[in-house]
């Protein structure tokens, strides 16, 4: 099982440390929602997988871990933080309306 560390940074910071590309979120890109025991809402989440080895960084901005250059937003990371919960875009309609 991995471990995990939350620390706070100003909102601001973390905004530029995730860049324009990624921020705000993306229309239909999935988000991990973070809730935390010390209340940090913005930051980084360090997710150790192998004690004593390097871990990995997500910035998290408002409770909310987006799509960033360390990966993808996926069940996987979700099930490595404890308290997270996965919100996934909605399928695309299969059987759009035509338009008139």
């Amino acid at each position: 099982m991995s471990t995990t560390l939350t620390f706070a940074m100003p909102r601001d910071e973390v905004i530029a440390q995730i860049g324009n590309v990624f921020w705000p979120v993306p229309d239909g890109a999935p988000l991990l929602h973070v809730t935390n025991d010390e209340g940090i809402t913005d930051g980084g989440v360090v997710i150790y997988p192998t004690p004593g080895q390097p871990g990995y960084l997500w910035w998290l901005v408002d409770g909310v871990i987006p799509p960033q250059a360390a990966g993808d937003v996926t069940a996987e990371l979700a099930e490595q933080i404890p308290g997270s919960v996965l919100e996934l875009p909605p399928p695309p309609d299969e059987n759009p309306t035509p338009p008139n």
